[in-house]
């Protein structure tokens, strides 16, 4: 019958309508007068609801009061704070809503009602269950993930005070390694790898980082701007990115506004920073000079450069100034100070929000002469232009500038690092300048030492400064086509500029000449010319690239029968890159600090430069569905197009699927109430790589199935003409490399959510690895890149934590842990680096270490007639000794040659790991982080570590030295230079890299809000925090363990230790 009546109901109510509003037209006083009475009525009712009241209230848990919870009256811009018995007081809208909140509990939004007392009870929250994780174009509930994420929310993030983005990640996440290279400001140098090296490629191990949806750096986000970070770690989480992803994929979120009072935040950190670690050398002149002649005796290298010993003498009883016992370590690190500050204006009403950030950076270096700026801004936008249409702008810019020292103009070297080998390098029996007061630079004492530039004048003679600017824009617009069906369309693009300038200045230094007979008055040292550091020159290099992104999706989502949720989501993308170079050089200037390329002289002057392009094309889609969320399964593909490959290559498909099961929402642990969730979830996917890596001049050419011609010279009927000439082979026939990734993992939390943790097993083999193939060098031309290899990581990961709560203290503790064992499958014909010690062959780890191994020192000359023959040096009493492990025939043969060589572990770490502390006590916070590595070797030699190195100063360690028969068997006799018998790639110089590191100790106070209410301040935070103060190493002393590198030497910019003090104000 109801069916029946609509149409006789619309027939009705219409004509009544019409004539109603045909009555109120005409002035009919009756209705006129009613209407009065209405709308007088209505606005009586309207200021009854905007008249503000007083409430008095109190807010508590399950254990009593609650301090410090914020309560907001909507719609006035009025807050309060519960006080250390849970009540507060607030002026509100008599038909207002409160709004209350305190971490860790639900939020509540009460209606006022014209109540002028109100008592609210928290419950806790169950944060594991309900949390949303960001995933591939998406979000799920996190108790409905079937793949292997990890998730840090930037709260924890800065609890750090790392002006380096990346390494903020450092020990967060299991499965996640993060490894920072150097200390140097705006050059950190952070790597991350997530599960291990999957390829040999040499450009396909770092993971794709998504920036609110649009591919950027992760570097160039202000840490305080970020909302949180997932990391997808296996093939169902990441097979959504395809080709981009088998690195493994972080996707950054930043903060956007909340609707309601605007807000200011700001954040303000100064710190001191020390070197974690300086290298601990033998200083003292008479010592060093009488152990460089010990050395010298020895090997009998450079015997003109022995000291006599009226030399020695004059350094041991002369004046020490003109006679000094220099430390080269204290003209070249400084105690160096850093400011951070951050400003955020956030807010917004029901239907727009904004947040928009600032942030600056200063930072010296702890080496001389290198300092870093960085200005940075972010501005997100989100606006509901309808009911079914949302928009979103995402807008990021930031500018460093990093100041650095130049040597010889070398511009794609390591400038800071020559630095510091040069400090190394130099004797202490010379400052920096000569002692008549001049300031002139020095270069030796003597004119027999060796040596190298000096340090504190490579500061002095001009520098090199890098200018980058950085841009990333995205836009979003999601339409509700149907109640079901979502439609977003995404573009984005990131700019890159790097504007670097190379100045050197020749900066003269001189040498000491000694006197053999001083008198008293007689100035026994008179400067002398002896070269300069470096020429003046000047090199420009303008380098740009810009990448632009587009995709579409469509999302379905429906339940049906209450039991059965279904999500679709279909998709496309398109990325376009572009890059290119500029770069000239010219040398003369007419004044030495001539900044402007343009007044050099044209003679001796060059100009290169080069552009590439790539381009992606894509199509993608998921299917998520679950049953009751107990039973759930995932399903992904993409189709990616990249335009590195041709023909039937150009195209490649990346699968995956992945299963869950909620095992606490079956029956028989349904009433268990211990276990709040446990979930078992397996999962296979491919992933692909297009990143190609080749030997060529014109860097990272990405086009190896074309032909490559670079500039050369002919005679042609005797006349020297230019020409061109194929610089490399190339294949017509490569393919993507693809990475198959097997996961199986368990989720749960128990006792209330107490007690959480994750466990991961996975299985990652990487096979068509594309590489350079190795050709004969009589063929004059650089190898193709082929599809020809394959690696597998297995591994296993694990997360725990622990956190409970008592009316005024709460605590949380947890630990993260990742072993993984690495085999490369496939390779073909073994390599070997014979200067580095390092072997690529199938069935080892890749790059493993191979080497002669250590047996002990030699302690007389019966000891060498006994032991194995060295027919490649002749060995002497003190030298280091070697095992004899095998020979042509696969069995010890008494000789010591290639054959002993041996395969050594320490590639790659046994294990990495990472642990957090963190307790709250009324006002008083307190959070520690530990981060660490077992079992990762480095071979080291060289500078830093081998003695007198171009007359470097040999480490205390070599005090120890073996000296005569019976005074060691672990330490050979000092030696100089490349002494043949000591300086055999052996395990001697592989050292254990092994280290646990106090990452970061913070205590913090927040001050009462009736305190700083008066000020006009919200909250107030102020905090004292240390970071890289303490490391644990059997490490070389002197130098900083965490380096990825297989094998290095000493001069590497040390990180720094941080000592800070900070302020976070909401305003």
């Amino acid at each position: 019958m109801k069916n029946k009546l609509k149409p006789f109901s619309l027939a009705l109510k219409l004509p009544l309508f019409v004539f109603t509003g045909v009555l109120t037209a005409n002035g009919n006083p009756y209705l006129a007068k009613k209407s009065l009475r209405i709308e007088e009525s209505a606005r009586i009712e309207t200021k009854l609801q905007q008249r503000e009241i007083t409430i008095t209230g109190n807010v508590f848990d399950d254990q009593g009061p609650l301090a410090g919870v914020f309560v907001k009256a909507e719609g006035t811009g009025n807050t309060s704070i519960t006080d250390v018995n849970g009540n507060f007081t607030i002026k509100a809208l008599a038909n207002g809503k409160l709004t209350v909140s305190y971490i860790g509990y639900v939020p509540q939004t009460l209606d006022i009602n014209n109540r002028t007392s109100i008592k609210v009870q928290l419950a806790v929250e169950s944060k594991n269950l309900n949390e949303v994780v960001v995933v591939g174009y998406g979000t799920q509930k996190k108790v409905n993930l079937t793949g292997a994420v990890s998730v840090v929310g930037g709260e924890e993030l800065i609890t750090r005070q790392s002006p380096n983005t990346t390494s903020l990640l450092q020990g967060r996440m299991s499965g996640v390694q993060v490894v920072q290279n150097t200390g140097q400001p705006g050059a950190e140098k952070a790597n991350i790898q997530i599960r291990g090296q999957g390829t040999f490629s040499g450009v396909g191990n770092d993971p794709l980082i998504l920036i609110d949806g649009v591919e950027g750096s992760l570097n160039s986000v202000n840490p305080n701007m970020i909302e949180s970070i997932s990391v997808l770690k296996d093939a169902a989480s990441a097979s959504i990115y395809g080709s981009r992803a088998a690195a493994g994929v972080i996707l950054v979120t930043t903060k956007n506004g909340r609707a309601g009072r605007l807000n200011v935040d700001y954040t303000l950190n100064l710190s001191n920073q020390k070197a974690t670690s300086i290298y601990k050398g033998i200083t003292y002149s008479p010592e060093y000079m009488e152990l460089l002649n010990k050395a010298i005796d020895h090997t009998g290298l450079n015997v003109d450069q022995k000291y006599t010993q009226a030399e020695i003498d004059l350094y041991r009883n002369g004046d020490p100034e003109l006679y000094p016992s220099y430390n080269w370590m204290d003209a070249v690190f400084r105690t160096a100070p850093m400011q951070q500050h951050y400003l955020s204006v956030n807010g917004g009403q029901e239907k727009t929000t904004y947040n928009f950030g600032l942030g600056y950076l200063n930072q010296d270096g702890i080496l001389i002469n290198t300092n870093y700026k960085k200005y940075d801004a972010q501005f997100n936008l989100n606006s509901n232009l309808s009911n079914k249409v949302t928009f979103g702008t995402n807008i990021a810019f930031s500018q460093g500038a990093r100041h650095e020292s130049a040597l010889n103009g070398n511009f794609d070297g390591n400038p800071t690092e020559d630095q510091i080998l040069s400090a190394l390098a130099a004797h202490p029996t010379f400052k920096p300048t000569l002692p008549d007061g001049s300031g002139r630079f020095t270069s030796k004492a003597f004119l027999k030492e060796g040596g190298n530039k000096n340090p504190v004048a490579i500061a002095n003679n001009g520098g090199r400064d890098l200018q980058q600017y950085y841009a990333l824009a995205s836009a979003n617009l999601k339409v509700d086509i149907l109640p079901d069906l979502i439609g977003e369309v995404r573009g984005g693009v990131k700019f890159n500029n790097g504007q670097t300038g190379v100045h050197v200045i020749g900066v003269p230094t001189y040498l000491y000449i000694f006197d053999p007979n001083p008198t008293v008055n007689d100035f026994p040292r008179n400067g002398q010319i002896n070269g300069t550091v470096g020429e003046n020159n000047m090199t420009i290099r303008d380098e740009r690239d810009i990448q632009y992104t587009l995709y579409g999706t469509l999302k379905y989502q429906k339940t049906f029968a209450e039991t059965h949720n279904f999500d679709i989501m279909l998709g496309a993308n398109q990325e376009n890159f572009k890059y290119n170079r500029m770069q000239g050089f010219k040398r003369n200037a007419p004044v030495s600090d001539l900044k402007e390329l343009a007044g050099y002289s044209p003679t001796g002057q060059t100009v290169t430069g080069y552009a590439w392009e790539w381009a992606l094309q894509s199509v993608f889609g998921r299917l998520n569905y679950n049953y009751k969320e107990k039973y759930l399964l995932e399903a992904n593909f993409r189709y990616d197009g990249s335009s590195r490959f041709i023909g039937k290559n150009k195209w490649g498909f990346f699968p995956s699927a992945s299963v869950g099961w909620r095992v606490n929402q079956e029956d028989f642990l349904k009433d268990v109430e211990w276990v709040n969730n446990l979930k078992l979830r397996g999962s296979w996917g491919q992933l692909g790589n297009q990143n190609v890596n080749r030997t060529i001049t014109l860097e990272s050419q990405p086009y190896p199935y074309q032909a490559v011609f670079t500039p050369g010279n002919y005679y042609i009927d005797g006349v020297l003409q230019q020409g061109l000439r194929v610089g490399d082979l190339n294949n017509e026939n490569i393919k993507w490399e693809t990475t198959t990734i097997t996961d199986i993992g368990v989720d749960f939390d128990l006792l209330g959510n107490k007690l959480f943790g994750t466990i991961d097993w996975y299985r990652k083999y990487a096979t068509d690895i594309l590489r350079s193939l190795q050709v004969p060098s009589y063929i004059g031309l650089n190898g193709p890149t082929v599809n020809d290899g394959e690696m597998k990581n297995t591994g296993l990961e694990f997360l725990l934590g622990y956190q409970d709560r008592s009316r005024e203290f709460k605590y949380s503790v947890s630990m993260n842990f990742e072993t993984y064992k690495n085999t490369v499958v496939k390779f073909g014909t073994r390599q070997v680096n014979s200067g580095s010690g390092l072997l690529t062959e199938e069935g080892l780890p890749y790059n493993s270490y191979y080497m002669y191994m250590f047996d002990g020192i030699y302690q007389n000359s019966d000891d060498i007639a006994n032991s194995p023959k060295t027919p490649n040096w002749v060995p002497k009493p003190g030298d280091m000794k070697y095992k004899d492990i095998s020979g042509p025939n696969g069995t010890p043969d008494g000789i010591i040659n290639e054959y002993d060589r041996a395969v050594v572990g320490g590639a790659f770490p046994k294990f990495n790991y990472g642990f957090t502390f963190s307790a709250e006590y009324k006002r008083f916070d307190l959070s520690a982080f530990l981060q660490g590595i077992e079992g990762k070797k480095i071979y080291i030699k060289e500078w830093g570590i081998a003695p007198f190195r171009q007359g470097s100063v040999p480490s205390t360690y070599w005090r120890g030295a073996w000296d005569g028969e019976g005074t060691s068997n672990t330490i050979p006799h000092i030696f100089n230079e490349n002494y043949t018998p000591n300086t055999q790639v052996s395990d001697w110089w592989l050292q254990d890299a092994s280290y646990l590191r106090l990452k970061n100790i913070q205590l913090g106070y927040s001050f009462a809000p009736e305190l700083t209410k008066k000020v006009g301040i919200t909250k107030l935070r102020a905090y004292l925090s240390g970071d890289n103060l303490v490391t644990f190493t059997k490490f070389f002393d002197g130098i900083d363990p965490e380096r990825s590198a297989a094998n290095s030497r000493g001069a590497i910019y040390p990180q720094a230790k941080l000592y800070s003090f900070g302020l976070k104000a909401t305003f």
